[in-house]
């Protein structure tokens, strides 16, 4: 089995060894000019560890069919939506940050800019608003270059309505948990990952990708972003639970088969949900997924090197979440 496979190769060593290259990414002056600006504008707690974590991942998520010349500038711009999505999550899923209001306004950054009513915001509101807009700007001017763009703008596009739906849909959860249910984790949160995004921008970059292909490419993009959704969760649903974060499908399958009840977020003492989840092998269930779909990856009708690329970096990122997750603010 390719998770146990995996899972060995975690030793203290290994971990110790990807904690260490993610400190010792370098990031690119103008991603740390707008990690200091983020820093003025936000109350968040996130990390620098946590913004060198996801420009590692942007450079690994990524098409064999591009050219090669683009791919500095792709893992740049991967990295701005990573970004540009954590702005939007800070005030969707964040107990201390949540902000309806606010949230309401910055979902329009990116196709309905011109209505936003600053009028009934404050002015750190306002700022905050202000520096997503310069943010998708910076987004939107660099699609614009790729050779491709006006092929897959209206895709885009639509990929991009996506991400804000579920950006959406995790406030909604945190503010009513009875909403919590597996099939609709399953529809909605993975496109938080933003593979099908990153690989739709992909595609503006490479000339020789036969369009014949796009549908089945899609099919594997939908899985990717589950298998990296998986991760995630399992990198993080212990640390998000005390930030009152319950998108992770752990929460989900745990009520499901009837180990926690959507009340017993209510409870101050959240170590007593913590021992039942991992009692009840919640995890070991969403591992068996994820190899599930490993194996479906790899019996996809695409091009050879399409799959074990898209392996590796299932594998990669495994590898990169269940390093980082238990430590760190991912």
């Amino acid at each position: 089995m390719i998770i146990e496979k995996i899972l060995k190769q975690l030793t203290p060593e290994r971990i110790k060894k990807e904690v260490e290259a993610v400190q010792k990414t370098n990031l690119p002056p103008e991603i740390q000019q707008l990690l200091r600006e983020y820093k003025k504008v936000s109350q968040s707690d996130r990390k620098e560890y946590v913004w060198k974590w996801l420009y590692r991942t942007a450079n690994i998520v990524i098409l064999p069919t591009i050219e090669k010349k683009y791919r500095k500038s792709l893992a740049n711009i991967k990295f701005l939506i990573f970004f540009f999505t954590g702005l939007l999550d800070d005030i969707a899923d964040k107990n201390k940050l949540q902000n309806k209001k606010l949230l309401k306004e910055l979902l329009k950054v990116p196709f309905n800019a011109t209505s936003i009513q600053f009028g009934h915001l404050n002015q750190k509101e306002k700022t905050y608003i202000k520096f997503a807009l310069k943010v998708f700007k910076k987004i939107g001017n660099t699609f614009k270059k790729y050779p491709r763009y006006k092929e897959f703008e209206e895709i885009l596009a639509y990929d991009i309505t996506q991400l804000l739906n579920t950006i959406k849909y995790s406030y909604l959860v945190n503010r009513n948990l009875y909403l919590i249910n597996k099939t609709e984790y399953w529809l909605y949160m993975p496109h938080n990952m933003t593979v099908m995004i990153n690989i739709t921008i992909d595609l503006m970059c490479s000339p020789k990708f036969n369009i014949r292909h796009l549908g089945k490419l899609r099919e594997l993009c939908w899985e990717i972003q589950k298998i990296m959704r998986i991760a995630n969760w399992l990198g993080t649903w212990e640390r998000e639970i005390y930030d009152s974060d319950f998108t992770s499908q752990v929460f989900g399958y745990a009520i499901d088969e009837g180990i926690i009840t959507s009340d017993d977020f209510q409870k101050k003492d959240k170590s007593n949900i913590i021992s039942k989840i991992k009692s009840a092998d919640i995890e070991k269930s969403l591992l068996k997924e994820w190899e599930k779909i490993y194996w479906k990856i790899d019996r996809m009708n695409l091009q050879k090197s399409i799959i074990k690329s898209s392996k590796k970096i299932s594998e990669m990122l495994l590898i990169y979440h269940l390093s980082s997750g238990t430590t760190r603010d991912l």
